[in-house]
């Protein structure tokens, strides 16, 4: 349950930052400074993949030492 939490409060803040800004945020750090995302950085690892400003970013929020499936 925390991780989809987690994956589900970062996409909503970064689709607000766009919706707000224009924008999408260029990374991570942008959505925890600005946009008061925090997680449990002991436990999940999260890949933020920007692109481009205007495309939606890839974010994956992974469990630390879990084995993941491709």
């Amino acid at each position: 349950k925390s991780l989809e939490a987690t994956r589900r409060a970062i996409n909503r803040a970064a689709v607000s930052c766009y919706a707000i800004e224009g924008r999408y945020p260029p990374d991570i750090s942008y959505l925890e400074e600005h946009y008061g995302v925090t997680y449990d950085h002991d436990r999940y690892i999260v890949s933020y993949e920007a692109f481009a400003s205007n495309i939606r970013p890839v974010i994956q929020v992974l469990v630390k030492g879990e084995k993941q499936l491709s």
